[in-house]
């Protein structure tokens, strides 16, 4: 007998979309124009389900800019956490 989520669990679409926005709440929050920067971004889930998030082609720009922010927050202490 197969599980079924629970109607207070997000599908994977809604996972993929959630993490989409957040991704993008994110990039706004430290100075992208995320329509103008990534105007690819978007929720997707692949071939087998798994929710994803594109982020699209960006210009050699903006992907300088994000590799300095990401660099400079690793100098200040920035890491994920373990997964």
């Amino acid at each position: 007998m197969a599980a079924e989520e629970s109607p207070s669990s997000p599908d994977a679409g809604t996972l993929a979309q959630q993490a989409a926005d957040h991704l993008a709440l994110a990039l706004e929050e430290v100075g992208f124009d995320v329509g103008v920067a990534f105007p690819g971004l978007h929720s997707a889930l692949d071939k087998s389900g798994t929710p994803t998030v594109h982020l699209g082609q960006v210009t050699c720009g903006i992907a300088s800019d994000l590799s300095a922010f990401l660099a400079d927050a690793v100098r200040l202490g920035a890491a994920l956490p373990p997964r």
